[in-house]
């Protein structure tokens, strides 16, 4: 059963990588398809967010209730009704209804695969979590590769979201066959008042959700718009910008391969600085490079050190919130969520007013609060421990 599962869990996060940062890669496509302007994007990339924010605090409560496995399903289908939608009309409004769909689809998928490893994986380690994460990023890899090569051969890009489509579908049949027993919540079904009273109480966990807030702000901004930056800084096509997705995704891969093959240390916050610290310095270090091929080399490493951020964040709260969580790892999951539907907006316009090269500067303080916040955490964990 364990062996099955893994192979489920890992195909799916592949999965949700791909459907997660294809619109990412199709940014300048759309853009220059549908006439639409920056804020126009920003709004459509911060609607799939709000459906996302709302499912994945929901499902930190449903899986509780209705367990992993009805949730995994439920998330998938509306994530491939979503998918196979986006692009098949030119108008914004059914664009976002579409994108919202796909946002709750993948908070199911988020909450209740985190749900299930933190009970697979040894006490104290991280290794499992990074390897399975990893998948995300492999999915993030060939998503925008896709587009390229659709764009390159004069393919539609609406291709590739229909095709993902199909398989999220396929995949809910699949999680639907196989076997969850000993993967319920072992304690009492966790409410939205618990939930919000654990959060009121423990710094820690304010301290995890700010963490992954502020990295999802960064990380899932830069791979957004990072296609963008590259048309129009560095004078990329929208092929060549979509392959530029692909490689800060392939920092993200070989960062969280060596977290997971590396770093077998008990305590995880260490990890958690200097891979802020990595991720913060490279970026700076990509804007401020006068060469493309430097730039994207810079951008690359900062995927390395963004890597292996979230995993961690989840196994911390894995440890210390053993009887809480799925509300513990909903909690944070929401915190993703509320900081992938707040930055669009402001990079937007940022991007609309200054220009999305100078707009870019926001990520890298973004990044740079998220590794002062992350030394907070070492300062909290200590008397924790004792």
């Amino acid at each position: 059963m364990r062996t099955a599962l893994l192979t489920a869990f890992f195909a799916n996060f592949a999965l949700f990588g791909a459907s997660a940062i294809l619109i990412g890669a199709a940014v300048p496509e759309i853009i220059r398809e549908f006439s639409w302007s920056y804020l126009e994007i920003g709004v459509v990339l911060s609607a799939g967010s709000v459906g996302f924010f709302c499912s994945t605090f929901l499902c930190g409560l449903l899986v509780g209730h209705i367990g992993p496995q009805k949730t995994l399903v439920g998330g998938l289908v509306l994530q491939g009704v979503g998918l196979a939608l986006i692009g098949q009309s030119p108008a914004l409004w059914p664009n976002l209804a579409a994108i919202v769909l796909v946002g709750l689809g993948e908070g199911g998928s988020e909450v209740a695969t985190n749900f299930c490893l933190v009970r697979l994986e040894k006490s104290g380690r991280s290794q499992l979590m990074n390897f399975i994460h990893a998948a995300f990023t492999a999915g993030a890899i060939l998503g925008p590769l896709s587009i390229g090569l659709l764009l390159e051969r004069g393919l539609a890009w609406q291709t590739a979201f229909q095709v993902l489509g199909a398989l999220s579908l396929a995949m809910a049949l699949a999680f639907g066959l196989l076997p969850f027993a000993g993967l319920r919540a072992s304690s009492e079904p966790p409410s939205l008042r618990r939930g919000l009273e654990l959060l009121r109480r423990d710094p820690l966990l304010l301290l995890l959700t700010l963490i992954i807030l502020l990295y999802v702000g960064a990380e899932i901004g830069v791979s957004n718009w990072i296609a963008e930056y590259f048309v129009q800084v560095r004078g990329a096509t929208p092929a060549q910008g979509a392959y530029m997705v692909s490689l800060l995704w392939v920092g993200l891969l070989v960062g969280r391969l060596v977290a997971a093959a590396a770093y077998r240390h008990q305590r995880q916050a260490p990890l958690l600085v200097g891979a802020s610290a990595l991720a913060t310095g490279a970026l700076a270090a990509a804007l401020l490079a006068d060469e493309t091929w430097l730039a994207g080399a810079f951008f690359l490493l900062s995927g390395v050190g963004f890597a292996a951020i979230y995993p961690v964040v989840v196994v911390i709260a894995g440890q210390y919130y053993r009887d809480d969580q799925g509300l513990a790892i909903g909690a944070i999951a929401t915190g993703g969520g509320l900081g992938s539907f707040l930055f669009p907006f402001a990079m937007s316009a940022l991007a609309q007013g200054l220009g999305i090269g100078q707009a870019f500067w926001f990520y890298a303080a973004l990044s740079l609060a998220m590794g002062l916040t992350a030394v907070l955490v070492i300062r909290r964990e200590r008397p924790a421990r004792a």
